[in-house]
């Protein structure tokens, strides 16, 4: 898969600048891995909490969907700078990239760490609405698979690093 001719000047330019700077590059890296550490960070935090909750008392659970309920002002600005981050850096080697399975999967996996945390927020919603058994056995699937989530997006772009 190739990248389109109306882009290829651009990104000729972006992928020079890229892999001739490290200054660049490394700063670009940079920003990735921090919004990873702290919007993962703060979600893998949210998660284990809401897990605890699960089998807490209602203060408890309270106060575990008002802590996630605040790591929404976090996590996500973090999610848009992995993302601006990210497509950097693929568009500093895009054919690679695009051909690569690898890449594929982490950007399934980050899709899927997307609509998790939809699915969370709507969660969050519903309960605030009626805290029911039901609701927190949802809470409890959607941060379990939040925690799974966020650690293999992290696999899969360590070995994404090395493969590339």
């Amino acid at each position: 898969m190739t990248p389109p001719a109306f882009a290829s000047g651009a990104l000729a330019w972006w992928s020079a600048l890229y892999s001739d700077h490290h200054a660049v590059s490394v700063t670009i890296r940079f920003f990735h891995l921090a919004g990873l550490l702290v919007g993962g960070g703060t979600a893998l935090v949210a998660d284990r909490h809401l897990l605890a909750a699960v089998r807490g008392d209602t203060a408890l659970r309270q106060s575990a969907l008002a802590l996630v309920g605040s790591s929404h002002r976090v996590v996500v600005p973090a999610l848009a700078l992995m993302a601006v981050t990210g497509m950097l850096m693929a568009a500093a080697d895009l054919e690679t990239f695009l051909n690569s399975r690898l890449f594929w999967i982490k950007m399934v996996i980050v899709a899927l760490l997307l609509s998790n945390g939809g699915l969370l927020v709507l969660t969050e919603r519903a309960l605030a609405r009626d805290s029911g058994p039901r609701g927190w056995m949802q809470v409890r699937i959607v941060s379990a698979a939040s925690l799974v989530l966020w650690l293999s997006a992290l696999l899969a772009g360590t070995w994404l690093t090395v493969a590339a």
